[in-house]
């Protein structure tokens, strides 16, 4: 299997999604309203898959611009369905003017409107859901003082609050100030496509989680948009499925070599290496401190081993011609010894042509001696999470610039970052970004990156090409940790469940 072209859901700017809009009317012969009620009706589709809408309460607060007009079209559809609807609408003179024609159907289906200003309170009903259709996806500066009234009332009310599109008040592609006014919502209903800011950690309070609607935006009008920021969802998963003939064999899933352990950590380099298999690799060796043989030969017997001279630690590398796929760095430690014969492994093999994955105390090893960085085999994967990045690329002040470091550091010297996290990160040296779809915070827990390895170094195994099994192996690590939650819970689970999950995940991704 060799993709060219990875397709995934583009992140498109403010001003990119203006042009897709105005493309849409073109080509497919739409006026905006239709626009305005198409996403209505899917936000209307959304609360009647997630309640009984006939018997909730909805206070919807619209602004004067487009998305109140989303938000009077819905109120007129939910009113259909018979819903116990309020409308409040800023008192304005500047309305546009597909919202004076929302306004004009809310009137003709004797739906009242009440005016609202900077002095209004609001009396918001117990239970009833506040709908915030204020301002959508175009603001670019803070908004005025007359809204922070406005905004404070949502955010002090003790009702759930769904966000249109986006959270009144947050910019899309730049951060806020703090003192900035800006709703938090409990669900922010985006459209088409998500927006850059629903990923960003500073913004986790007014976005504790966004769910995508469909609105039938034109796809080659999106498609033909330039853009480095990606969404790796489901949609794109077919294109991964790598079957078996009757008379395939193990040695055309790959031989993978994993290389970590220390005494006390030997469990990392374990996780790593059942992953592996699991994944689809043929097979897979266990490189290990003495200490550790005997644990890795009892816990799994599908895995061969080889030991270090060492008993509690690695001191030097094994012979990896064998080998086509190397997993280094789960629980090796980064004792000094071990530092040394990590330098001497990647200044004295030839590895141009070796698949390579990198975590944990691998990276530490690396920051360590940055120089070693040259000698990594092309596209080489490194999955950090934030400190052991940091380690690599700097401090950074917010999310931009974490981004802006990442982005060089990968484009520099030719290779892929995992950057680990809510949806995690995928630098690519084409410059291109995933924001990955997948995973839960139940899987912030020991163990969880061994387990991302050994996928990724399964899939290298199987075939993928870097950027595939980067791709990929955060969306089913992910995946099974979503399956494993739904299952037992997000508290209690552990790195053995995501792991324990990939039979599961793969055989419900691709029968």
């Amino acid at each position: 299997m060799q993709i060219q072209y990875i397709y995934s859901m583009k992140i498109l700017s403010p001003q990119q999604l203006k042009a897709v809009e105005t493309q849409t009317i073109k080509i497919q012969d739409v006026d905006l309203i239709n626009l305005m009620e198409r996403a209505a009706t899917a936000v209307l589709n959304w609360l009647k898959n997630h309640m009984d809408v006939s018997k909730n309460h909805f206070t919807i607060i619209c602004g004067v611009g487009n998305n109140g007009g989303d938000g009077l079209a819905l109120a007129r559809l939910l009113a259909s369905e018979n819903s116990h609807v309020k409308v409040y609408l800023q008192k304005n003179n500047n309305y546009s003017l597909d919202n004076l024609t929302n306004q004009k159907r809310l009137k003709d289906a004797k739906i009242p409107i009440e005016f609202y200003d900077s002095e209004t309170k609001f009396e918001f009903q117990p239970f009833s859901i506040i709908i915030d259709a204020i301002f959508g996806y175009g603001l670019n500066r803070p908004i005025e003082q007359e809204w922070i009234s406005i905004i404070n009332q949502i955010n002090q009310a003790e009702n759930a609050v769904v966000s249109i599109d986006v959270p009144s008040g947050l910019f899309c592609d730049q951060l806020n100030s703090p003192e900035d006014a800006v709703v938090q919502s409990e669900v922010t209903l985006t459209f088409q496509t998500p927006k850059l800011a629903l990923f960003l950690p500073e913004n986790e309070k007014y976005v504790p989680q966004f769910e995508i609607l469909d609105i039938s935006l034109d796809w080659a009008s999106m498609e033909s948009q330039n853009a480095d920021f990606h969404y790796f969802s489901m949609d794109q998963i077919p294109q991964f499925h790598k079957g078996r003939t009757v008379f395939s064999h193990k040695y055309e899933f790959g031989n993978v070599v994993t290389i970590g352990g220390s005494y006390g950590k030997i469990g990392a380099i374990l996780l790593t290496t059942k992953s592996v298999l699991r994944s689809g690799a043929g097979l897979v060796t266990a490189y290990v401190p003495k200490c550790g043989c005997q644990i890795i030969q009892t816990s799994f017997p599908e895995a061969m081993v080889m030991t270090d001279f060492s008993e509690d630690k690695i001191i030097a590398f094994p012979s990896v011609d064998g080998f086509d796929t190397i997993a280094i760095g789960p629980g090796i430690g980064t004792d000094e010894k071990t530092a040394l014969a990590f330098a001497q492994f990647l200044e004295e093999n030839d590895l141009t042509n070796k698949k390579m994955i990198i975590d944990a105390d691998g990276i530490n090893l690396l920051a360590k001696n940055p120089e070693l960085v040259n000698k990594l085999p092309e596209k080489t994967i490194l999955t950090p999470h934030n400190k052991e990045l940091e380690r690599l690329v700097g401090n950074w002040n917010d999310s931009f610039e974490k981004i802006k470091k990442t982005k060089e550091f990968v484009q520099k010297n030719n290779l892929i970052v995992v950057s680990k996290g809510a949806y995690t990160q995928t630098y690519l040296p084409n410059a291109q970004i995933y924001f990955n779809s997948t995973g839960n915070p139940g899987m912030a827990t020991a163990g969880s990156g061994d387990v991302l390895t050994g996928i990724i170094a399964g899939h290298l195994g199987k075939g993928f090409t870097a950027e595939e099994a980067a791709l990929f192996g955060v969306f089913l690590h992910g995946f099974c940790g979503d399956e494993a939650a739904a299952q037992i819970g997000q508290e209690s689970l552990i790195a053995s469940d995501i792991l324990n999950f990939i039979p599961t995940g793969m055989k419900k991704l691709f029968g």
